[in-house]
């Protein structure tokens, strides 16, 4: 690899790092809405999350498909290998700083949105524990499993509405 290839690895490096950055700063600010269930701003949310959840899947594969070309073992999975044993430099100084980054966001960003899921789905359990009482299924034990594995409450004659 010639340093113009050093240049373009650390460009391709340094972009994931920007995206991986936002990525951070959409997972905070979602955590904020659903502690403050502000549930409005979060379809939106959702949507610039899914954007750069596909920009940053989109560049990864790049710069994957780039380090395969370069001849660097296991493209991606290598890369931590391969910066040690480049020629020093200051490229090699910024891409060993910017991919440390990137690992430790990535391992942030994982449990940010594990915290997040984990919300939602308790958000869910509640809003479908009050729209069993208002159906009139609260109590009965007569459930079933779907293919998602969330329990089917067979219809129940009952329904507070009517009542």
């Amino acid at each position: 690899m010639d340093i113009h290839s050093y240049k373009q690895l650390l460009e391709l490096v340094q972009t994931i790092e920007n995206t991986s950055k936002n990525f951070n700063a959409l997972l905070k600010q979602e955590n904020a809405l659903l502690t403050s269930q502000n549930t409005q701003d979060l379809t939106a949310l959702s949507k610039q999350k899914k954007e750069n959840a596909l920009t940053l899947e989109k560049q990864t594969k790049t710069l994957h498909a780039f380090l395969h070309r370069a001849n660097v073992n296991n493209g991606l999975y290598g890369l931590s290998d391969f910066i040690p044993a480049m020629p020093d430099s200051a490229e090699k100084q910024a891409l060993s700083s910017a991919w440390l980054n990137i690992q430790t966001l990535s391992e942030s960003n994982k449990k940010s949105n594990e915290v997040n899921g984990a919300m939602i789905e308790l958000n869910r359990r509640h809003t479908q524990r009050s729209l069993d009482v208002l159906q009139g299924q609260v109590g009965t034990t007569n459930a079933t499993y779907g293919a998602d594995g969330h329990a089917m409450k067979g219809k129940v004659s009952r329904n507070i509405s009517i009542a």
